[in-house]
């Protein structure tokens, strides 16, 4: 149930004491104070909480993300002494010797460390240490920065190691004869999210759906550097790198707000938040406009089945995004939970026919625009309901109110509803009972999203500010209902190294 992770195994190598003077027996590196660290880059494969051992089986196979090399690749390295002293003691910038690919070597200044002293060993690959010890610091960094190619920021996976140094130092002072620090881990910061195009999806008599954009939303503003854990998700006995299971919690930098449930001051918390969609971020999940290709073998059976020479049931990176998690089962609510806003095409001859006017949907038909529906429900075998409905309109009722989505032709002239997915983590497999950390999103996991079925007609342009909408998304809404649109098959893969593929 740990985390994919890259294995760090560090070792130290040759400190002076803190006199200048050189000493016997000790050869002329003694003089420059330098204490000399090198440590190697390794591989390990792990297993994610939610598709993890044989107590918790995945259906995913493998059950892994072989990850990118430039999501695998450590450029430079800051590594930090710190003890309950108050030391705090860093080696910036540390990057691969010429000598070997998978080696660094970095040096400390050796007045700044006590012989016989420990130290927990904290790692900061492709970011940057702070000035001094923070194990609560928070990160505002953009997700771009974080990611870059090459640069992905990685810190401990675990809690530190703790290391204690030897009471004599000046058998450690020369490169050849390292001083050995111990195994430590680190793994990415941020999460992965990846998409199967499929479709259109047929809805109704003549009627498609083709998925055409996505808008990541509510997504976190801050995460900590340093993952943690508690037993309730607020920092109440959190473990800093503690393993997460299936009844614990991630902790989040705003957990304190979010324990209330949603409120409209939370949404400074979130970027592209759910409630104000002019400022969302849309992408493209049409097949053509995704072309890089994931590492997991999936289902694919090789054929091109979608335009762009895409391989039938692949699945392709999407975006990256910081952790979000939600401190209890019950708060797990639409204005806090990280979630994918799809944006569908409807094409069919009512809409054809519609000629720019609004068309209206009743019980899951779509009858076209208005005057479409007042025929449809003046016909001998017009269902009662839509006759209430249609009286009920001409009686002075709004549509929405009466039971009817309406959808206005968009800037392009076409139609298009709109469906909420709020991601999964950590499924129970109880689609009427929340668990933990069932909703959220989580550093160095990959989520998988593929539509597999449309069964529904989705919401109007959540940017309207008059949607005709008698089911309106509601950031109190609980992230678990029964009234499903559509179906969405997620895969949590933690990511791996593509072993021996490493390159500096």
């Amino acid at each position: 149930m740990k985390k994919s992770l890259f294995f760090i195994a560090a070792l130290l190598v040759a400190m002076t004491g803190c006199n200048k003077e050189p000493q016997q027996g000790v050869g002329p590196d003694a003089q420059d104070g330098k204490l000399y660290m090198q440590f190697s880059v390794n591989m390990l494969t792990t297993r994610s909480a939610t598709d993890g051992d044989k107590e918790y089986p995945s259906d995913a196979a493998p059950d892994f993300e072989v990850g990118k090399d430039r999501e695998n690749t450590i450029s430079k390295v800051d590594i930090v002494l710190t003890n309950a002293d108050g030391a705090y003691v860093v080696a910036n910038d540390v990057t691969p010797s010429a000598a070997a690919k998978d080696t660094y070597v970095a040096s400390f200044n050796t007045l700044e460390l006590t012989a016989g002293a420990t130290y927990d060993v904290y790692v900061y690959a492709n970011c940057d240490a702070p000035t001094a010890k923070n194990i609560d610091q928070v990160s505002e960094e953009t997700v771009a920065n974080i990611t870059k190619a090459n640069n992905f920021w990685m810190t401990n996976a675990y809690e530190p190691v703790a290391t204690t140094l030897p009471t004599d130092l000046s058998l450690y002072t020369q490169p050849h004869n390292p001083l050995n620090l111990g195994s430590h881990y680190v793994e990415r910061a941020m999460a992965r999210f990846d998409y199967m195009p499929k479709g259109p999806y047929t809805i109704g008599e003549g009627v498609q759906i083709a998925l055409t954009e996505a808008a990541l939303i509510n997504q976190s503003k801050a995460f900590y550097m340093f993952r943690r854990v508690s037993a309730d998700g607020t920092n109440a006995g959190w473990v800093q790198g503690g393993l997460e299971s299936m009844i614990n919690y991630v902790v989040d930098t705003d957990y304190e707000a979010k324990a209330g449930g949603y409120a409209e001051s939370i949404a400074a918390n979130f970027d592209y938040h759910m409630t104000a969609p002019a400022g969302w971020d849309w992408r493209s999940i049409a097949a053509d406009d995704l072309t890089e290709a994931d590492s997991w073998e999936g289902t694919g059976d090789g054929e091109s089945g979608v335009a762009g020479n895409h391989d039938l049931n692949d699945y392709y990176i999407w975006q990256y995004a910081k952790e979000n998690t939600i401190p209890g089962a019950k708060v797990q609510d639409h204005g806090i939970s990280t979630g994918v806003v799809f944006k569908g095409e409807i094409t069919g001859a009512a809409v054809e026919a519609a000629g720019g006017e609004t068309i209206y949907v009743f019980e899951n038909v779509l009858y076209g625009k208005w005057a479409d529906v007042v025929t449809a429900s003046e016909a001998a075998e017009a269902p009662a309901t839509l006759v209430a409905a249609v009286n009920k309109v001409t009686a002075g009722t709004a549509h929405d109110a009466a039971g009817f989505t309406g959808y206005k032709a968009e800037d392009d002239g076409k139609y298009y509803a709109y469906y909420y997915y709020w991601n999964r983590h950590n499924d129970n497999g109880d689609n009427t009972d929340m668990g933990p950390m069932e909703f959220a999103v989580v550093r160095n996991n990959v989520y998988k999203l593929c539509v597999d079925k449309i069964a529904k007609f989705g919401h109007p342009n959540p940017d309207d500010v008059d949607p005709i909408d008698p089911d309106p998304v509601d950031p109190d809404d609980p992230d678990e209902e029964i009234n499903y649109y559509f179906t969405v098959t997620v895969k949590v893969l933690p990511w791996v190294v593509r072993v021996n593929h490493i390159e500096f």
